[in-house]
């Protein structure tokens, strides 16, 4: 059976970083800009998806 080669000594070597809740709930979230962002993704791959296919259909060899 083998033997894990973990070094739990190395997380004693770091300063850990920790995130204060107020922190957290003093975000304000931008929806606007992040339902724009998913609406480009999407229309972006859909164009992308529908020139594949034009591609496809105009130069595939059909036997």
């Amino acid at each position: 059976m083998e033997t894990p080669n973990h070094n739990f000594d190395t997380i004693n070597n770091h300063n850990l970083y920790t995130i204060s809740w107020s922190g957290i709930e003093d975000i304000e979230v931008d929806n606007e800009n992040y339902f724009n962002d998913i609406e480009n993704f999407l229309r972006e791959e859909f164009e992308c998806n529908a020139l594949r296919q034009n591609f496809t259909n105009k130069y595939t060899i059909k036997i």
